[in-house]
């Protein structure tokens, strides 16, 4: 997995900060929720996949607003000193047909488990992730839900994208601290534990549990927006056709409905045909111009 790092500032609620996004006046559409109250993994609203990651188990639990709210609760995370931001939760969607994309979720740990964590983003099915921000240590003291929210408005990629995806990832404290058990650690060399006092040190048996995670949207993309003109997307005889105006370039990938990559950056002028041998069903075609136009079309493959 390759990452990448940007110095995009996160937006973080907790039970002492208390910040907005500078967009909060725009209404927000839901690109897609998980509330986990059916203790399944698909979402309440929309399409999309919820993973655990980086060998981390789960179950589901008391959410957010207690009983009948339901909650989903990842365990096994790795051992102190190891492994730092590969284990936690994945969430890959669509955002086909919006822009300024938004991140929200409530998150609670148990007194052992890291009360730091780091989010990323992809926009190309997970191929490539970059670090968005980090949750400036907000899950102490432990088994408190605390709301999140996070800013990719000012992302372009993430708008208007089938390959789109996020991770929250337990991380080592970026900063030096005493674990309250006489334990000191300098900073990115260690978890550092969600109990303020009292209790066991850090340990994999420590829980997160997640909950209302939802992506939003405070815009809708219309078909000419930002799109390539004049440029023709269609399934006939076994091939997906692509016909772009003389003289344009660009690259198209193909998507399943759900955002996982069937083929990347594959170069197309004029009439191109890209096989569509072994598909079947709805799929979304991406094209990317020189000029960083998009076009995204929903193709059935036969």
């Amino acid at each position: 997995m390759k990452k990448n790092y940007t110095a995009i500032k996160p937006l973080i609620a907790a039970t002492t900060i208390v910040l907005f996004f500078a967009f909060s006046a725009h209404a927000q559409n839901t690109v897609v929720k998980w509330d986990f109250n059916n203790e399944t993994l698909d979402p309440a609203i929309g399409t999309g996949t919820a993973t655990n990651i980086g060998e981390t188990t789960y179950t589901f639990a008391t959410g957010v607003n207690g009983s009948p709210d339901r909650a989903w609760n990842t365990a096994t995370y790795p051992e102190q000193g190891t492994l730092s931001g590969t284990a936690g939760a994945e969430f890959m969607t669509s955002t086909v047909g919006f822009a300024k994309i938004s991140l929200f979720y409530q998150h609670r740990a148990s007194g052992t488990a890291s009360r730091w964590a780091e989010i990323y983003y992809t926009t190309d099915a997970g191929a490539n992730w970059t670090v968005l921000g980090d949750n400036a240590g907000g899950l102490a003291p432990n088994n408190t839900f605390y709301p999140f929210e996070f800013d990719l408005s000012e992302i372009a990629e993430a708008d208007n994208n089938p390959g789109f995806g996020l991770r929250i990832v337990s991380v080592f404290s970026p900063v030096a601290f005493d674990d309250g058990l006489g334990n000191s650690f300098g900073a990115d060399e260690a978890y550092h534990r969600s109990a303020i006092e009292g209790g066991s040190a850090y340990g994999p048996g420590g829980t997160w549990r997640f909950d209302e995670v939802t992506i939003s949207a405070a815009e809708t993309v219309g078909i000419g927006e930002r799109t390539l003109e004049n440029t023709r997307i269609a399934c006939q005889n076994g091939n997906i056709l692509i016909s772009l105006p003389t003289g344009i370039k660009a690259s198209a990938s193909i998507y399943n409905i759900i955002g996982q990559s069937v083929s990347e950056n594959i170069p197309v002028t004029a009439n191109a045909q890209l096989s569509a041998s072994g598909l079947k069903g709805y799929y979304l075609v991406r094209l990317v111009g020189e000029q960083g136009n998009l076009l995204t079309r929903k193709v059935f493959v036969p």
